[in-house]
């Protein structure tokens, strides 16, 4: 069980060859998962997806000697887009891309827009007509001629780019590219900044047996792969002997790069990478901080239950074994908890990792009642552990059956995050009781604890006796906390579900994601789901009052587009937009 909670998962300082490089959790990073179930939103969304999709990743492009838009950076920025996109028209169905939105496809885009006129113009005159083999001849015609007419590629001339880019409008090319200076100058002179903007398929199952052929950490991962790879073959940047980037421009960088390197970095972010960082890192930061806990936890037990603090001398027999009794099942309750969880492969949310820390804390305390009770007790190992059990023990299950009844309430929420909590501790709280009276009644036997009775402290008996003397008082104090809490502090408690603010600081994805959603103002995607007719009849005769008219919806798009501009740190991208950037 302990393999599977996750505890030789791969992290940082851990050797590949006694680790997982898959994680022992199925852990679902998705946020969709933190709305209401059988919410308006959830249902919005899950219509949006029937034909788009909300999983959307940022490659944010750096170009530090030439701008973006000249022919060495946009071959590479399509060449990047390529090897993801390998079926451009596959909707996802083939490389889990369903689109690529850059100025590279722009370019290509408008380069192909003749070609593609000719062949949308015949096409209509081919279904209206009933003339689908003239349409082929005109079709393959153009692909005949598509050196002169332009097709879907990077032009060979930078003029044509040039021109393409130049009347584009400037709205449009702020979505997609920025100069956003170098060193101390606010402006570099050329665009210096781009971004790849990947929609990834909802729909991770391809052949349709139930079962997802990946997942969304795969894909993330084979994308870096990728933008490795291409970097490494095109001499992107200047690296060391370690691998580690190189400023060309430091006293190392002179004697290491040769001066052929492009000056191009790309970076991987948006929603989808950035929620996917938050949840491996939030689990290895767990299992970095949960042996901190573990030990911290071991002290306070110890330094409890050696006499330091009633006598003043230390029992180091005595506390060791309380120890070993109160902390060897507890330890073994949260791994058989983890690695139940991730031995059935239910799927939970990154909250899980909080099962730890509460199962550690209340298995110490059942394990105590008994083992203190024991020590108190007088006769035989036996006659003492019987008279535990039958006393405390009593006490523990009681306190244990009130513990998992308020958690299992938790499952009640239409909310996966919280419903994990639920059975996570519910379940979690089953096996401490079980561990602690299947241990702690033989641990404490075959140690024979026996702690000397002696009067706690004075200040633990002055603390004690304030709410015995002041009763009232102290009710007093309590329902006045409960009102104030209630009444006036619960509505001033702050809500920020700011993910830049709870993403972990030092990761490439977080990092360049609050960048590019300071320099581009866009980063977070919203959708505007709109129902309109856009599409024209090619019957040139048809029916009365069957001619579809798109023109008045494309104009009230796009002045719903505009005003969503209007909004601060709002950009907004729709079909009138890319009409525009390739029309």
């Amino acid at each position: 069980m302990g393999r599977h909670s996750g505890i030789l998962d791969c992290r940082d300082g851990f050797e590949n060859e006694y680790c997982d490089e898959e994680g022992a959790l199925n852990v679902n990073g998705d946020m969709a998962v933190y709305l209401p179930v059988g919410s308006e939103v959830q249902r919005d969304i899950e219509n949006v997806e029937t034909n788009w999709t909300t999983n959307v990743m940022v490659i944010y492009v750096e170009s530090e000697k030439t701008g973006v838009d000249q022919l060495p950076i946009l071959r590479q920025i399509d060449k990047v887009e390529s090897a993801l996109n390998t079926v451009r028209d596959d909707k996802g169905e083939e490389d889990f891309v369903i689109y690529v939105l850059s100025v590279s496809t722009v370019v290509k885009e408008v380069n192909s827009s003749g070609g593609r006129v000719v062949k949308a113009f015949f096409s209509g005159i081919a279904e209206a007509t009933g003339s689908d083999e003239f349409s082929q001849q005109v079709d393959d015609l153009v692909d005949e001629q598509s050196n002169l007419i332009g097709d879907y590629s990077i032009p060979d001339e930078q003029e044509r780019v040039d021109q393409i880019l130049g009347e584009m409008p400037q709205n449009a090319l702020d979505k997609l590219v920025r100069d956003v200076g170098k060193g101390n100058t606010i402006e570099a002179g050329y665009w210096n900044r781009a971004v790849i903007i990947i929609g990834i398929s909802s729909n991770l199952d391809l052949n349709g047996d139930g079962e997802d052929d990946t997942t969304i950490s795969n894909i993330i991962e084979e994308t870096q792969a990728t933008i490795d790879t291409i970097s490494e073959e095109n001499n992107w940047i200047c690296k060391d002997s370690n691998g580690d980037e190189v400023d060309p421009e430091s006293d190392e960088g002179s004697e290491i790069c040769d001066g052929t390197e492009l000056g191009l970095k790309m970076t991987l972010t948006g929603p989808v990478p950035l929620t996917n960082a938050i949840t491996e890192k939030s689990f290895q930061l767990f299992w970095q901080v949960f042996p901190v806990g573990v030990v911290i936890v071991a002290f306070g037990l110890f330094l409890f239950h050696c006499d330091l603090l009633q006598t003043g001398r230390i029992r180091w027999v005595q506390g060791v074994k309380t120890l070993i009794i109160s902390g060897l099942p507890t330890l073994c309750s949260v791994w058989i908890t983890l690695g139940f969880i991730g031995y059935t492969d239910y799927e939970v949310t990154m909250t899980v990792i909080i099962v730890g820390p509460i199962v550690l804390a209340l298995g110490v305390s059942y394990g105590l009642h008994i083992t203190n009770r024991y020590a108190e007790a007088k006769g035989s190992p036996r006659e003492k552990m019987s008279e535990a059990i039958s006393s405390t023990g009593r006490a523990v299950l009681l306190s244990a059956l009130t513990t998992i009844i308020g958690f299992i309430s938790l499952v009640f929420v239409p909310m996966k995050p919280i419903q994990t909590i639920g059975f996570a501790l519910s379940g979690g709280i089953v096996v401490v009781y079980i561990m602690t009276m299947l241990m702690v009644p033989n641990l404490t036997m075959m140690l024979d604890l026996k702690k000397p009775s002696h009067p706690p402290p004075k200040v633990f008996q002055g603390a004690v006796g304030v709410p015995i003397k002041w009763t009232r008082v102290t009710l007093v104090i309590f329902m006045m906390a409960m009102v104030m809490s209630a009444g006036y502090n619960r509505p001033n408690v702050e809500e920020n579900i700011d993910l830049l603010k709870m993403a972990p600081a030092g990761v490439d994805a977080v990092d360049k994601m609050g960048i590019y959603s300071e320099e581009f103002n866009a980063g977070q995607p919203g959708f505007l789901l709109i129902e309109s007719d856009i599409y024209a009849d090619p019957d040139p005769i048809p029916e009365a009052g069957a001619q579809k008219d798109p023109f008045s919806n494309l104009k009230g798009i796009e002045q719903l587009e505009t005003k969503c501009n209007s909004v601060d740190n709002t950009t907004a991208v729709s079909i009138v937009f890319l009409m525009k950037a390739i029309g």
